[in-house]
């Protein structure tokens, strides 16, 4: 791991070039930390031949006029840049950092000189499958409070879901969140309600991505509202790090007539919380609800990343997608399956 000394957001709230040299491997993981309360994207990424692969910070969650899509960061995140669709990081490249603004997720200009520091950890291969830990947080208004047999079904149809992506999960711990609010609401940049249920859970393991089963989940949108009720929530597609860095499930519904945890059928929960581990590896929405389409050359519609994971065409992974999800620096080799 390569740390660079830390640097400040200058008067027109970016931050100076930082280099990442050349490296023998396929892909990067880059840590970039700033302070309590900071907003920031990649604004600038330029690669060893001079070509521009993002060229500006952009309003919004994610950039799309954008060569390698990335999301925007509060406090700290993980950036998972593998090669692919021309982008080869290992011959080195340029990065700028980008203050935005929380509350409206617009570029913004400084306000008391906040820093960032960057943290880069090359990976020399990517695994022929690939292994991720889990940890649920069951709360009392999930159906799988109590219920191991259930959690390991669940874990199963889960495993299904991933095997053509080459990736196994397995569960590493469970614990329970008896206080846990019966809602919570939240957005991009507001993530307080989503911390505290995870806030309730024992501390977290290394490398291990918590599953929250939590209440309603409904997403409190300050611009476009009112709030929706969801399926599955990852607050930062590249989990990691940063504020309320899991997986949130529902265990109730968010209709006045809903008394106790919910019954989903596990296939399509199964299905749901595959498609949101893939959001938390790094990977995007196959087209989102506004036509814009994923950076993947070689991803359709109809996969488990269509924004309805419950379509009865969107199943399976792409080899781009599968790359993308086994770069993850979380996921690490799996001995290959047994004849």
């Amino acid at each position: 791991m390569f740390t660079a000394e830390p640097v400040a957001f200058g008067a027109d709230g970016l931050t100076p070039p930082l280099s990442i040299p050349p490296f023998a491997g396929a892909t990067v993981a880059l840590w970039a930390r700033s302070e309590p309360g900071t907003c920031f994207a990649l604004a600038a990424l330029e690669d060893s031949a001079g070509r521009t692969w993002v060229g500006k910070r952009e309003a919004g969650p994610y950039c799309t006029d954008c060569g390698v899509r990335t999301s925007i960061a509060q406090e700290e995140a993980l950036f998972v840049l593998p090669s692919g669709e021309g982008f080869a990081p290992r011959e080195g490249f340029t990065v700028r950092f980008g203050l935005m603004a929380c509350e409206t997720l617009t570029p913004t200009k400084t306000g008391g000189a906040p820093r960032l520091q960057l943290t880069w950890l090359p990976r020399a291969h990517l695994p022929e499958r690939g292994r991720l830990s889990l940890r649920f947080l069951v709360s009392r208004h999930s159906m799988l409070l109590g219920q191991p047999e259930r959690q390991r079904e669940l874990l199963e149809r889960v495993n299904a879901e991933l095997e053509e992506a080459g990736l196994e999960v397995t569960l590493d711990a469970v614990a329970e969140l008896p206080d846990a609010a019966p809602e919570a609401r939240f957005w991009t940049t507001e993530l307080a309600e989503l911390s505290a249920l995870r806030e309730r859970a024992p501390p977290a393991l290394d490398a291990t991505v918590d599953i929250v089963f939590a209440g309603c989940l409904r997403y409190d949108d300050p611009f476009f509202g009112p709030p929706v009720p969801v399926d599955g929530f990852t607050p930062r597609v590249g989990g990691g790090a940063g504020p309320a860095s899991a997986i949130f499930m529902p265990g109730l519904r968010c209709d006045a007539f809903s008394r106790g945890p919910a019954q989903w059928p596990l296939d399509g929960y199964a299905r749901v919380l595959a498609h949101e581990l893939g959001h938390f590896l790094g990977v995007y929405h196959s087209v989102e609800t506004d036509g814009t389409t994923d950076l993947l050359s070689d991803t359709g519609e109809q996969n488990i990343m269509n924004p309805n994971p419950s379509r009865a065409g969107a199943r399976g992974w792409s080899p781009s997608q599968r790359r993308q999800l086994l770069s993850h620096p979380w996921v690490r080799p799996a001995p290959a399956p047994r004849p």
